[in-house]
């Protein structure tokens, strides 16, 4: 996909999660709840340009759905999706609302088979249009199906997958992603490097520098000539230091700006009155001597010489003591107004640039079917008034949504354990019994899982190079269990009742660091647990700041779609496509971020 385009898409996306936002704060704002279509109808016809600009400010793929014939004469199901989808996952969730993004996807889910604006191949008839129904019986098929679309996109979205909204149903959706960059090699950084990566709080912008003296010629000197880039250095005793690259570009400084130090102590500048400026010799004065402990420094002189960019100082070595190699600094100011011969400026300022990339995911197809005889589908509906079509969509999205989600918790399982290093590594062990010590109840043991939690959070946010906004937590049986013995000082539960095989349910939440508790059902085979009792795990995964940084992202381009076809007069059969996506990361920054916590020398849980 070229970039043109990619930009196009992520720009569409971005527009139909500002305008999903707006609509979601004005019914949250009406307190619309078994009313929204009236709502709906007052807030049309009270904008000031008329109902139809008031029409053409709602999400694209609202405007879809609401416009198409089966729709229009009865939209109570569209707002009836919303609300379902929104009360089961606050049930799912701890009564936490779903994002603006969770609710937008959905919507554009549901506004596919409607056409308008998709990018899928032509030869496709999985939309509406090609249901194989009277008029009559689309006006039941539709609306259901588009309300069961809607709710379980809605409530589906755990945090684990990020769905990004796709309004032109496109089977390749780009990840768009800027990347601020050095543009000049200058302090410690260099050309292209990451503002926010492991060099992001050394020096660049600010016109600061302190920069390592090289012992002289003479006894007791220190010489340094200025350069713009520099390297990091960590000294014996674990302070960091700056060492010039004489391969970079020769810096001017300012006279009357000159600091020089000992040991990070200012022993002399060149502060006096009549300090030279931007040419000629600045002289360093001292006024008395330097006591650091034992050692007493006495500057004999210094001079910082403007024309040739060089700082030379020279200590006392008789009646004062020597400073070490590294000891000696001197801090400059760059002076980007200086000019060559040729009247150009010699030095170049600082300068940050925007890389802007994108990586795509890719739909793929999935299918299955049903039967029912003519005697069940109308049981259904006049006994039990279940709309059999969506009856067997719902069942299809369940295990749908519920088998993507295993296959994503196995693969940042797997993605853990492949990556073990002590120091580095996506694996992290909580003991019970650290140092031959175990407390008395679990409760005791807060204070010593939350430090590794802390732990873990750290080292994922040094990988990454980005601030992690907050986590979650993906426990097994024996960790649903031990977290639920931390207490109600420690642990919040949501009451919410678990243990079935076909559902992930948020049970909990962690008071100090308001990480959410999700129970993951063995069914999934995520967690094997052994029949070792002590043994507990947890998956660590992080919540984006921004939906680009999650650690699987996805989207879909075909909904969940009923085709009905009758090969038996007496015979109903439906066949359920879709074509969707939901994958690592395709940003290699932001593949593997998740942790396995293992949680051993537990009591008998």
């Amino acid at each position: 996909m070229d970039k043109q385009l990619a930009n196009a898409l992520n720009e569409a996306a971005y527009k139909e999660v500002q305008a999903t936002r707006r609509f979601m704060r004005f019914l949250d704002d009406q307190n619309t709840a078994g009313n929204e279509v009236a709502a709906f109808d007052s807030m049309l016809a009270s904008n000031a340009d008329g109902r139809e600009a008031a029409f053409l400010q709602l999400p694209e793929s609202l405007q879809r759905i609401l416009s198409n014939e089966f729709i229009k004469e009865n939209p109570q199901p569209v707002f009836d999706g919303i609300a379902e989808g929104i009360d089961e996952f606050k049930y799912r969730n701890g009564g936490e609302m779903p994002s603006a993004y969770a609710i937008a996807a959905a919507l554009s889910t549901a506004a596919m088979p409607f056409g308008g604006g998709s990018k899928q191949d032509p030869n496709d008839k999985n939309t509406f249009d090609s249901l194989s129904l009277g008029h009559h019986e689309s006006l039941s098929v539709v609306p259901a199906a588009t309300q069961v679309v809607i709710a379980y996109g809605i409530s589906n979205s755990l945090p684990l997958v990020t769905m990004l909204p796709n309004p032109t149903g496109s089977n390749e959706l780009p990840i768009v992603y800027g990347t601020t960059v050095a543009g000049t090699n200058m302090g410690v950084m260099r050309i292209g490097d990451r503002m926010d990566g492991d060099k992001a709080g050394m020096p660049y912008l600010e016109n600061r520098h302190v920069l390592m003296m090289e012992a002289g010629a003479a006894a007791g000197e220190f010489v340094l000539k200025s350069h713009a880039a520099y390297t990091m250095e960590v000294a014996a005793n674990k302070t960091t230091r700056f060492k010039v690259d004489k391969s970079s570009k020769i810096a001017p400084f300012l006279g009357g700006r000159v600091v020089v130090m000992v040991k990070g102590v200012e022993i002399a500048n060149d502060k006096n009155r009549n300090h030279p400026t931007n040419k000629g010799k600045s002289i360093l004065q001292s006024a008395e001597p330097l006591v650091l402990g034992a050692d007493k420094f006495i500057l004999k002189s210094g001079v910082a010489d403007l024309d040739t960019h060089k700082v030379t100082v020279t200590f006392d070595t008789t009646d004062g003591a020597t400073p070490k190699a590294g000891d000696v600094t001197v801090e400059l100011i760059f002076d980007y107004e200086r000019k060559d011969s040729n009247n150009k400026k010699i030095l170049t300022e600082p300068s940050t640039d925007v890389e802007f990339s994108h990586h795509s995911i890719y739909a793929f197809p999935s299918r299955s079917r049903s039967t029912a005889t003519i005697d069940a589908i109308t049981q259904l509906s006049n006994e039990l008034g279940i709309n059999w079509y969506a009856a067997a969509q719902t069942v299809a999205m369940q295990r749908y949504y519920f088998e993507q989600t295993s296959r994503l918790l196995r693969t940042a399982v797997n993605m853990c354990y492949a990556n073990q290093d002590p120091k580095t590594g996506r694996v992290i062990t909580f003991d019970f019994k650290k140092d031959g010590v175990s407390p008395t109840k679990i409760a005791d043991a807060f204070s010593n899982v939350n430090i590794t939690l802390g732990l873990a959070r750290t080292r994922l946010s040094t990988a990454i190079n980005t601030a992690i906004g907050g986590y979650d937590l993906y426990v097994s049986d024996r960790g649903a269990a031990f977290f639920s013995g931390l207490g109600g000082e420690n642990y919040e539960e949501t009451g919410v009742a678990f243990g079935d095989q076909y559902s992930v349910y948020r049970i909990g939440r962690l008071k100090s660091s308001n990480a959410n508790v999700y129970y993951v059902p063995a069914s999934m085979g995520v967690f094997n647990e052994s029949a070792d009792l002590t043994t507990a795990f947890a998956l660590i995964v992080p919540r984006p700041i921004q939906p680009a940084q999650a650690q699987f992202v996805g989207m879909i381009a075909v909904p969940p779609m009923v085709l009905t076809s009758k090969a038996d007069a007496f015979e109903e059969d439906i066949a359920i496509y879709s074509r969707m996506a939901a994958d690592v990361n395709p940003i290699p920054r932001y593949r593997n971020q998740c942790m396995i916590l293992e949680m051993i020398n537990l009591p008998a849980l």
